[in-house]
């Protein structure tokens, strides 16, 4: 058993789409408690048709959407979007992050959606 089968993890992350990125239709988002106990805080979590997790959305690519689809997160339903794998730094470290890329005509992929 891997450790991911023992304690499965309720939102996307970065080694899920380290291998291969995932194409993805947006189905909506909506704001949620992320986190434990005094770590707990309000954000975005966005959910995708066919998906059984959903992503917390963060600044970054809460921007990237927003350049793509609108300002309004109630806008970005229907479109779809690109999910990989990126360097990035938290906490003085460099770690794999989540980073969403607009698919610019609208449709994923055949062999990727």
């Amino acid at each position: 058993m891997r450790r991911d089968e023992a304690f499965p993890a309720k939102f996307l992350k970065a080694a899920d789409v380290k291998e291969a990125p995932l194409f993805a239709v947006i189905s909506y988002v909506e704001m949620e408690t992320v986190g434990q106990g005094t770590d707990s805080k309000s954000k975005p979590v966005m959910y995708f048709e066919g998906h059984d997790r959903p992503m917390v959305v963060n600044a970054t690519n809460w921007d990237a959407l927003a350049d793509a689809y609108g300002d309004d997160s109630d806008g970005w339903a229907g479109h779809k979007i690109k999910i990989r794998c990126a360097r990035t730094h938290y906490a003085g470290k460099a770690v794999d992050g989540l980073r969403v890329e607009a698919v610019s005509n609208g449709k994923a992929p055949e062999d990727e959606s």
